[in-house]
């Protein structure tokens, strides 16, 4: 059974190797022109150009492997917060909850955590490790960094994202409901009510997590 975290460990990985091998590309076209002369005559004029190419070169992939390196370090926050989360979750399973990580969805990514109450009521926890503030706009969730608003990564709808989660999961489970959740282990939920939903959806601090889901289960 998979381990919480697990996936996006292997994600982070994978993007830090792609960042490495892009860094290790950009040094080579970068010193390239101090060693292509000591190997073969090189005209002034055409020597200049690879300078020129060289460089232009290394900086495309220097770049591309900075940005690969920042997404590893986002996939590596992610999966210190589905760890965080997992934590929290283990004083439920001596009470009989049971709790599954990392479920693939067709269409909606891993579903983070699936639990089974004792008393056979379902919920899907999707996981968010964002920092800042996190707001309700009457629509759609939003972060808030000081006086600036951004909206969430490529603009995802979270609130449809982990409802469709809940929908799959009740279908591939065939059971009769599966109550969605979003835990944010980090972010200041700015004026949600918590034991309230929104659309269908219970938006939670990690620190919170489990009076709710006891809450749910009542």
């Amino acid at each position: 059974m998979p381990k919480a975290g697990s996936s996006i460990r292997k994600m982070a990985f994978e993007r830090t190797t792609k960042a490495v091998v892009q860094f290790c590309v950009a040094g080579g076209l970068a010193v390239a022109p101090l060693l292509i002369p000591l190997l073969l005559p090189i005209p002034p004029g055409v020597g200049v150009l690879i300078w020129v190419g060289c460089l232009v070169g290394a900086a495309a992939f220097y770049q591309q492997g900075s940005q690969l390196w920042s997404r590893a370090n986002q996939a590596t926050q992610g999966a210190i917060g589905e760890e965080k989360v997992a934590q929290i979750l283990k004083v439920l399973e001596p009470q009989g909850w049971k709790i599954e990580y990392n479920i693939p969805l067709k269409r909606w990514g891993d579903a983070d955590v699936f639990i089974r109450s004792p008393k056979g009521n379902y919920f899907v926890i999707d996981t968010k490790s964002n920092k800042g503030g996190v707001f309700f706009d009457g629509s759609v969730l939003k972060r808030r960094f000081g006086k600036n608003i951004y909206e969430f990564s490529g603009g995802k709808n979270l609130l449809k994202a982990v409802a469709g989660q809940a929908i799959t999961l009740r279908d591939m489970k065939q059971v009769k409901f599966v109550q969605p959740i979003l835990c944010f282990t980090q972010a200041n939920l700015e004026e949600i009510k918590q034991n309230q939903d929104i659309n269908g959806v219970y938006i939670v601090a990690s620190a919170k997590l489990v009076n709710l889901l006891k809450k749910l289960d009542s």
